[in-house]
């Protein structure tokens, strides 16, 4: 089984819901496939939920991370189960100078996108 992202755009923010299986090969795509996207359509902020994504533990930070050059703000939702995982994923985003934060719900996700 491979992956899915089903794309919602609302003003200038773009939604990618990533379901399926993850690898490390899988992250990378996904993150393209995203970055793709969201150029495409010229979104200033980004929330990428993968609570549907099965093995995503150890490639998370390479799916963040490949997402941000997309995007001046990106939030990522996942369960708090993974917490400790996004916390790296966050710091390498800010010395880059990209804007990542990862939320386990989608409004607060929301609601510091729609920030300004």
């Amino acid at each position: 089984m491979g992956y899915r992202i089903e794309y919602a755009v609302r003003g200038g923010t773009m939604q990618a819901r990533v379901s399926g299986k993850s690898s490390l090969g899988h992250a990378t795509r996904i993150a393209r496939d995203i970055a793709e996207e969201a150029a495409r359509r010229a979104v200033r902020d980004l929330l990428i939920d993968v609570r549907g994504l099965m093995d995503r533990v150890g490639t998370l930070g390479t799916l963040a991370l490949g997402a941000c050059s997309s995007a001046p703000r990106v939030a990522l939702v996942d369960t708090s189960d993974n917490q400790r995982f996004h916390i790296l994923s966050e710091g390498l985003a800010r010395s880059r100078g990209y804007a990542l934060r990862c939320f386990h719900d989608r409004a607060s996700a929301m609601a510091w996108l729609l920030e300004r």
